[in-house]
C-alpha cells in the first residue's frame, strides 16, 4: 500500500539536485561541470560519427545559446575543438582533444564511486528492481497512453 505522504516527483528532484551538486563538487578537480562533462560522454560516444552543436542541443533538450556556452568554456579549457564544415561555414563539427579523450577513464571512475556510494546497502537484486521501475517511469512519462476521457 502507498503513503499517502509519498511524493515521487519530489523525490526524484531532490536524489537528481543532491547527485547533481555531489559530482559537479567531485568534477571541480578538472574544472568542469556536470553539463560540460556529459557533452564530452556524448563526444566519446559518437566519435564515429560528425557531432554538430545542433545534436547536442537535440540529445539533451537544450537551447542553442546554453550550448553555445558550454562549448565555448570546453573548448577555452581545451576539451574540444570546432572544425567547420568545407561546405557549409556555418557548421561546426565538434571534437574531442586530446586533454578531453584522457578524461573519459579519470572522470568514470569517480562516476563509478559515487553510484557505488549512492546505492551502499542496497542489495543487487533491489538495483535491478530500481533500474526496471525508473525504466517503466521513463517510458510512462515519454510515451503516455491516452486515458479514457481523451479517448
Amino acid at each position: 500500500m502507498r503513503r499517502e505522504t509519498f511524493n515521487f516527483g519530489r523525490s526524484v528532484k531532490q536524489l537528481n539536485n543532491i547527485m547533481e551538486m555531489r559530482f559537479n563538487h567531485s568534477l571541480k578537480q578538472w574544472d568542469l561541470t556536470s553539463s560540460q562533462f556529459s557533452v564530452i560522454i556524448y563526444l566519446l560516444h559518437n566519435q564515429d560519427r560528425e557531432v554538430n552543436q545542433k545534436m547536442i542541443e537535440d540529445a539533451f533538450l537544450l537551447k542553442g545559446p546554453t550550448v553555445t556556452g558550454i562549448v565555448k568554456r570546453l573548448v577555452e579549457k581545451d576539451f574540444i575543438r570546432r572544425r567547420p564544415d568545407c561546405q557549409d561555414r556555418r557548421i561546426n563539427y565538434l571534437e574531442l582533444t586530446d586533454n578531453g579523450q584522457a578524461l573519459e577513464s579519470l572522470v568514470c571512475k569517480e562516476i563509478t564511486r559515487l553510484e557505488t556510494d549512492t546505492l551502499r546497502g542496497i542489495s543487487a537484486e533491489h538495483i535491478d528492481l530500481l533500474e526496471d521501475l525508473l525504466n517503466q517511469v521513463l517510458k510512462n512519462i515519454t510515451c503516455p497512453t491516452p486515458t479514457a476521457d481523451q479517448n
